[in-house]
């Protein structure tokens, strides 16, 4: 399944632009690096040149700047960021290679064919003290291998590179991360990039979702942040951020930033099979797409969702119906007057494709949805129906009783929520009531240990539930 064109290291932010303006125009003193044996004076002498040219490449026309060939100074460029560690130097370096990967094709040529000495010098910025220069590096890198595509896919280290924006993730900086998650973007564009993410880099995609997750529930300091963000780019900071241990960001643009991220991964069918059981992503779309009044935010949820349907359906409808999917389109579709027609035409053919694999469901097959989704809830009226317990018991045991296995899985797990714990013991309460040699069952494969474990939960609806379990089994023994 093909990605649809991402454009390469695409970056904007304002505060983060601002920013290059100024090391673009400030003087840095290469006399001064020649004197002091810093850089030789065959270095000054090729910089002053590629001053001159990149000058007259801005101030000619388009005819006569095909004519001014840049790309002989990369080496010198690239060289310059191995042995200097002057920050303003290096910050004016990343610069200049920057506009070279963006406007000027046989530049990033020599990028990536040099690719071994180019990144060894972008992650030597990386662990600089400065998020602009790290990220700078991460978009030149990202840049290069994906505008000059085959063999720097192939060779680049995405995994070094997914480890140090997992730290820019981290920040409390609300430009850092978004920075971070339109390089992660862009990056995700190449396919290698996605399976690595995943397979190698798991902590950097848990971290993507963490941003997301908490985007829902922003921090009060949020948007004061972000004010001393921009008054410290118009001060002329050394750094428009700096690293910092956590934060919470909560900006439209944060989610769909994130988001798109998790739909270029679901182009890959076993990524698309195993995200959301990994990462519970599909309930956190729910309640963004319910509350947010942004289209392209709504938008990149529905293409992630479909793109999860298409690829998976047999491990995403589960979770998709148990999130309530399929209320929260119907929402859509009638509760929202999209000005993209396109959009409206996307959410009722998402809304009609998944009603394809649901249209005839039973009773008893939303409940094996809802039980492979982990995600019990007293919401679905099954729990509580005696009827619904006798109609069924004896299809608990089929399957070498998967759904009593289920059951005592969920119990086992120790991301299990309080109230799926509690409906866990309620279910296995009535599967012993109805089926007496079930108890049987329970004991051979743990269940009735952590049944009896969960009566001392500080969660009172566990305490309860468990206790009736317990009694039921107990009821059954004295009876027999």
């Amino acid at each position: 399944m093909a990605v649809p064109d991402v454009p390469p290291a695409m970056v904007s932010n304002q505060v983060f632009d601002e920013f290059t303006e100024k090391v673009r125009v400030k003087p840095i003193p290469w006399e001064g690096y020649s004197r002091a044996g810093l850089i030789t004076a065959e270095e000054l002498k090729q910089l002053k040149e590629f001053q001159q040219q990149q000058q007259q490449q801005q101030q000619a026309d388009v005819a006569a700047s095909d004519n001014i060939d840049l790309s002989a100074y990369v080496p010198l460029l690239v060289n310059l960021t191995e042995k200097l560690s002057s920050i303003d130097a290096l910050q004016y370096l990343l610069v200049v290679l920057d506009e070279l990967v963006e406007t000027d094709v046989p530049s990033a040529a020599v990028l990536a064919n040099t690719l071994d000495t180019t990144t060894h010098a972008m992650f030597r910025c990386m662990e600089k003290k400065d998020d602009y220069l790290g990220l700078k590096a991460c978009k030149i890198l990202v840049g290069v291998v994906v505008t000059v595509k085959g063999r720097a896919a192939d060779k680049f280290p995405f995994a070094k590179m997914f480890a140090y924006l997992e730290r820019c993730l981290k920040s409390e900086l609300t430009l850092v991360v978004d920075v971070a998650l339109q390089v992660m973007q862009s990056a995700l564009r190449v396919r290698r990039a996605r399976g690595v993410l995943y397979n190698e880099a798991a902590p950097c995609l848990a971290q993507i979702v963490d941003v997301l997750k908490r985007s829902q529930h922003p921090s009060s300091s949020s948007l004061q942040q972000q004010q001393q963000q921009q008054q410290s780019s118009q001060q002329g900071a050394s750094s428009p951020g700096s690293r910092a241990s956590r934060g919470v960001v909560a900006v439209p643009q944060t989610q769909y930033e994130a988001i798109f991220c998790l739909w270029l991964l679901t182009f890959e069918r076993t990524i698309a099979a195993m995200l959301n059981k990994k990462y519970d992503v599909i309930p956190t779309m729910v309640e963004i797409a319910r509350s947010t009044v942004k289209e392209k935010v709504i938008r990149v949820i529905v293409g992630t969702w479909a793109n999860m349907l298409q690829q998976a359906s047999a491990a995403n409808v589960p979770h998709m119906l148990v999130a309530k999917v399929p209320a929260c389109l119907a929402t859509l579709s009638t509760g929202r007057n999209f000005k993209d027609a396109d959009l409206k035409e996307s959410v009722s053919q998402l809304a009609e494709d998944l009603g394809g694999h649901t249209g005839v469901l039973t009773t008893w097959d939303e409940y094996i949805n809802e039980l492979a989704s982990g995600k019990l809830q007293w919401g679905a009226g099954s729990h509580r129906s005696e009827q619904f317990w006798k109609l069924h018991i004896q299809k608990m045991d089929a399957n070498d009783h998967w759904v009593v296995r289920q059951l005592a899985k969920i119990l086992a797990s120790p991301s299990t929520s309080d109230v799926a714990l509690a409906v866990a013991c309620h279910d296995l309460s009535q599967y012993v009531k109805f089926n007496p040699e079930g108890k049987k069952l329970l004991a051979k494969i743990g269940a009735k240990t952590r049944v009896m474990d969960l009566m001392t939960s500080d969660y009172p609806e566990v305490r309860y539930e468990a206790l009736m379990c317990v009694q039921q089994i107990m009821l059954n023994a004295w009876r027999n």
